[in-house]
């Protein structure tokens, strides 16, 4: 997860860019929290790219166990989403707020795939319905521009299909991501943002029939969004 550490690494210089900049704002330019405030929703679009980390072992059959690396389905692809967000924005000071919300986001996508030596027991492992909740500290960078870290939690349902009789938990995780948000006079506002989100280990058990067969992988999804909606 070399990925997730580098981004994580990111995260936290941006968090310390953050605190520089709000020590520093002391010029009225920089005031601008207060056109933030309030409740706000809006409609969420993005891209993700999503992959498994993990292995697949079939025991019992006579033979050595078998483990081979699980197939890293749609890393590297785009597959676009379409959901919703809400949250309220609450200012603690001229330039730094708060904002607590959650988002949902709709469809689902092959997250990866499955198979064993010979394959004969392939395995396809779909996730959907993306529910998270968040906090992200923000400074006003503009009076009407605000820069901003995320941190939240993720859920998500798994289901896999095919060659399998038993079926994973559904999915939790981290995210992490950072962005830019821009607000009109109207309450019109504009978030473009750039994260990712790693879900805990997950198991499944009875792929290809056999019940010593387990599959265990970290799901990570890496995306962009573009959110777009009206602050009360």
């Amino acid at each position: 997860m070399e990925a997730l550490r580098t981004f994580k690494k990111t995260i936290c210089a941006c968090a310390i860019v953050l605190a520089a900049t709000l020590g520093l704002a002391t010029t009225p330019i920089l005031a601008g929290s207060g056109d933030f405030a309030g409740i706000y929703i809006g409609v969420r679009a993005s891209v993700n790219g999503a992959g498994l980390d993990g292995t697949y072992s079939a025991a019992g059959n006579g033979a050595e166990d078998d483990e081979i690396e699980v197939n890293r389905g749609k890393a590297g692809a785009f597959v676009p989403a379409a959901g919703l967000e809400a949250g309220v924005n609450l200012p603690l000071g001229d330039v730094f707020f708060v904002t607590a919300g959650a988002s949902w986001i709709s469809g689902s996508a092959d997250l990866g795939q499955a198979d064993d030596f010979g394959d004969a027991a392939d395995v396809v492992l779909e996730i959907s319905d993306h529910v998270q909740y968040f906090i992200a500290p923000s400074v006003s960078i503009f009076d009407n521009s605000a820069i901003y870290i995320k941190y939240g939690r993720a859920l998500a349902d798994l289901t896999a299909i095919g060659d399998v009789t038993g079926q994973p938990n559904n999915l939790q995780g981290t995210t992490y991501g950072i962005g830019v948000s821009t607000i009109s006079n109207s309450g019109i506002f504009l978030k473009t943002e750039a994260g990712a989100t790693q879900y805990d280990q997950f198991k499944l058990t009875g792929i290809g029939g056999s019940d010593s067969s387990i599959l265990e992988a970290d799901p990570l999804i890496a995306y962009g969004a573009v959110s777009i909606g009206f602050k009360f």
